[in-house]
């Protein structure tokens, strides 16, 4: 840039001189032979293109969190050399690990669902085994024997032992009936022991009057009804062991087992985003390098756009320069031979070419202007991200 401001000086300086030199000669009068006019050189731009720059590396990256919260533990500081994948700050998330348990409940009990609608579904493609044939078999002989007890009713001994049982209790009741009389005007009558002993022995009565006249009254119909049905249903339990299940049975058993599926990969994207969710509140390096820089410590609320570290890796820099407008950027072209200069390390050049040239402009200051990037030929350990250069760019 001043080398081109210094042409364009001097260019003005001479085409001034041209004009005094003619206006002196046409003023010496018209008699004077006109002089020989000789044409001067054009003023050609200088050779090479000098531009500010700063030093990055050529793998390097600005780190932040997608989401705001309380650094819980930094674990790197500035110098530091990293692992790809190593962590490097935490923030408080019991939140989310609150959430990874109960998606991991959730998913559990998704699985086990799944596992007995297919067991279901094995079970009746299975078609009958003799055990369950064996285990309906019996169930149809109790349901049987208990309809054919109802049915024919009580026999005598058991009408005996039930009238047995209630004349005892009627002689209970009115011993009891006897002793409470003797103490009836008692002021204390509600809670003393007679009274207590009459009302049990009132309810037992009660109770054994009542299976005596069932029984002497015979089965009721409600009771035959249920029995009837428990026999029914034996004996289609029975039906359904010797012939195994019907195709629409297998086939409302595979639907289960289709829903039960969705819910398990539903199941597993909750549980997927809550561990995305927990791993968004840690700070881990993308690659292999050096913590140039790290922002951030315990115990401070962290935002979703804040840089909180950054990472390179020192063993390769390049030169990016910052002040190349449209009217330079055009002369320039990949591979080009560039001289480094750094205004820390005076005594230092290094060689180097272009190695990429931004195909968009930004506006900075009015001007267009465009990044081009440097690749130095070799590398210097001196070198820190961002140190200030100066580059020199042989033009076309």
């Amino acid at each position: 840039m001043k080398k081109l401001f210094i042409a364009i000086i001097v260019v003005a300086i001479v085409a001034g001189g041209a004009y005094a030199y003619v206006s002196r000669q046409g003023a010496a009068g018209a008699s004077s032979p006109p002089p020989r006019t000789e044409t001067l050189p054009a003023v050609k731009a200088g050779d090479k293109v000098v531009a500010e720059a700063k030093v990055v590396p050529v793998q390097g990256v600005e780190l932040g969190l997608p989401v705001a919260g309380t650094v819980a533990e930094v674990l790197a500081v500035p110098g530091d050399r990293v692992a790809a994948g190593q962590l490097l700050l935490r923030l408080d998330a019991r939140q989310q690990r609150t959430a990874i348990a109960q998606a991991e409940a959730a998913l559990a009990r998704a699985q086990a669902g799944r596992e007995r609608a297919r067991a279901s579904v094995a079970l009746l493609k299975a078609g009958p085994r003799e055990e369950d044939i064996a285990t309906a078999r019996a169930a149809l002989g109790i349901a049987e024997a208990e309809l054919a007890r109802l049915r024919q009713g009580p026999d005598q001994a058991q009408l005996v032992a039930a009238q047995t049982n209630l004349a005892k209790a009627e002689r209970a009741r009115q011993q009891a009936q006897q002793q409470y009389d003797q103490v009836a005007f008692a002021p204390n009558i509600v809670v003393r022991p007679e009274t207590l002993k009459l009302e049990q022995a009132t309810q037992d009565y009660e109770a054994a009057k009542a299976q005596y006249e069932q029984l002497k009254a015979g089965p009721r119909q409600a009771d035959v009804d249920v029995a009837q049905a428990q026999v029914e249903q034996a004996r289609a339990s029975l039906t359904l062991a010797q012939t195994g299940a019907r195709a629409e049975a297998i086939a409302a058993a595979e639907f289960d087992v289709a829903a039960a599926g969705a819910d398990v990969l539903a199941a597993e994207a909750g549980l997927a985003k809550a561990q995305d969710a927990l791993a968004d509140t840690e700070l881990r390096a993308p690659f292999a390098g050096t913590i140039a820089s790290f922002d951030a410590k315990a115990g401070e609320l962290v935002a979703p756009t804040a840089i909180v570290a950054r990472l390179a890796d020192p063993s390769a820099w390049q030169v990016e320069t910052q002040d190349l407008t449209e009217l330079n950027v055009v002369r320039l072209k990949k591979g080009s031979p560039v001289s480094i200069t750094f205004d820390a390390l005076p005594g230092l050049s290094l060689p180097g070419t272009v190695s990429r040239i931004a195909e968009f402009g930004k506006t900075r200051q009015g001007d267009i202007v465009y990044t081009v990037i440097v690749k130095p030929d070799r590398q210097d350990d001196r070198l820190r991200w961002n140190m200030t250069a100066s580059v020199s760019i042989e033009a076309k």
